[in-house]
């Protein structure tokens, strides 16, 4: 079957790809990935949280 991706409605089109994908994701290497970027995005934060407090927000 084919169609023209231009004429899929976004919705249908992610779930098209979700479903073909679906079968190959290790979702323990998955779910380790996404708590790791979690703990990433944290440390980031607490970074830029304590720039200004440090004086690096000056100009």
């Amino acid at each position: 079957m084919q169609w023209e991706v231009e004429a899929l409605e976004p919705d249908e089109l992610q779930r098209l790809v979700l479903a073909a994908v679906a079968p190959y994701i290790d979702r323990q290497v998955l779910a380790q990935q996404i708590a790791r970027e979690e703990e990433q995005r944290r440390a980031l934060a607490d970074f830029l949280g304590g720039w200004g407090a440090a004086g690096g927000a000056s100009v």
